[in-house]
């Protein structure tokens, strides 16, 4: 008998910790935050190894508008047990404090743990923007501060490349020379040694100094650019038409430093075996600057996207698209490339942000995010170690009476102590 009034003192316990923290949920719904805190703060008290109860009680600060607690609460959450919700807020608070760098890795640990549905879609796109915007404002920085760049300071393993210069082209043929350019900043990138600048960062550069309509960088001004690039070497081509069915790329090596110029052999080929121009190109650059390829680069260089000739015209029309902010034609471009060659994956990827970014609206809003992701995440169902422990006792027990007739706990898993305590700065008094 007294065992039996052990289990049930037990119950009883239980159901005032579940019920502290399912009060906090229900507090933060109607917007009683201070409370809500009060009631995380007592169920943390009686279980401080409660995951739930750390991440509930970022989310009432969060709330609250005291991001500083918020953050400290969310990672002591991470410190028992990381998931997909806690990051999402912790990358919302530090986005709102400018901290974008941390924010977008934020964003990234959140993606890895596999929110789902239309969360996962709402901050891949979002993702997207904000590294666009860290980048812009990454831009407007170096060129309020362009007199005070020294050339001696860019790291000489930096190499950017711009468009090409499909003008000669016919129209239908001209978003290949972007395209081209694309594939060969992305085989450069698997050089080891090299540090290939992000083709966003370009785009960003060329809008702000008016060079993006025509696409064409001048040999004159290439230096300059590599500079405000942070880049070493600057690599651009022109693309040329032989014929009907025949291409031919150009290119020149441009030191920001010296400014001096390489030639880079030319490569040819038809419209059927653009990537083997390609390839070829890449491999004249890789020479001419020294660089020798260890066999796995060179294998992970020769590896080619699409063998299908239209497959590649219409992702590159779609880049073209993306570029002038049309998102929905971009998405049929890509979608089109995807389905033509079904294993271009660079396609498939690029279709799933251009229908990300439509979801958002594509333009970057922190509110508009905020309220459309945590509007489109779950609430994470109440879980609790003790709920699984309980059903061990009872059992041990000899049985709880009605016990079949409770709503099934899942547990997350056991953890035995926390290794790192992370401290809530300021006071635990709620203000």
């Amino acid at each position: 008998m007294s065992r039996f009034i052990a289990v049930i003192a037990l119950l009883l316990l239980v159901g005032c910790s579940q019920s502290l923290y399912t009060q906090g949920r229900k507090l933060v719904e109607q917007g009683e935050y201070d409370r809500a805190i009060e009631s995380f703060y007592a169920e943390i008290a009686r279980n401080p190894q409660s995951a739930d109860a750390w991440r509930e009680l970022g989310v009432a600060f969060y709330e609250k508008g005291d991001l500083t607690k918020a953050e400290d609460a969310f990672k002591q959450a991470n410190k028992i047990r990381p998931d997909a919700r806690t990051h999402l807020y912790i990358g919302l608070a530090l986005e709102q404090q400018e901290m974008y760098d941390e924010a977008i890795k934020a964003y990234g640990v959140s993606l890895s743990l596999d929110p789902g549905g239309d969360t996962k879609k709402l901050i891949r796109a979002h993702l997207d923007q904000l590294i666009s915007k860290r980048i812009e404002r990454e831009v407007s920085l170096v060129l309020e501060n362009e007199s005070a760049i020294d050339v001696d300071t860019i790291p000489a393993n930096t190499v950017a490349v711009v468009d090409f210069d499909g003008s000669n082209l016919s129209p239908e043929l001209a978003p290949l020379a972007r395209g081209l350019a694309e594939f060969t900043s992305i085989d450069l990138a698997k050089v080891k040694t090299l540090r290939a600048i992000d083709r966003l960062k370009i785009d960003v550069i060329m809008n702000e100094l008016q060079l993006s309509q025509s696409g064409k960088v001048d040999a004159s001004m290439a230096p300059r650019l590599g500079r405000l690039l942070g880049s070493y070497r600057l690599v651009t081509g022109t693309v040329l038409g032989l014929g009907d069915e025949g291409l031919r790329l150009d290119g020149v090596i441009v030191n920001a430093a010296d400014s001096t110029i390489a030639q880079v052999d030319p490569a040819e080929g038809d419209l059927q075996q653009l990537f083997k121009m390609q390839k070829d190109f890449v491999f004249s650059l890789i020479e001419d600057m020294g660089i020798t390829l260890t066999p796995s680069e060179r294998d992970a260089i020769s590896e080619v996207p699409t063998e299908s000739y239209l497959a590649f015209l219409a992702y590159c029309r779609g880049l073209e698209e993306e570029r002038q902010g049309d998102f929905s034609r971009a998405q049929t471009s890509f979608n089109q490339a995807a389905t033509l060659d079904q294993g271009f994956n660079e396609a498939a990827a690029r279709e799933e942000s251009m229908t990300a970014q439509i979801a958002v609206g594509g333009e970057y809003s922190l509110s508009g995010f905020e309220s459309s992701v945590l509007g489109a995440a779950e609430p994470p169902p109440v879980t609790t170690e003790l709920g699984t422990r309980l059903t061990t006792i009872g059992t041990n027990a000899g049985g709880i009476p009605d016990i079949n007739t409770r709503p099934p706990v899942n547990a997350p898993p056991v953890v035995s102590g926390i290794t790192e305590t992370v401290v809530i700065r300021g006071s635990f008094d709620v203000d």
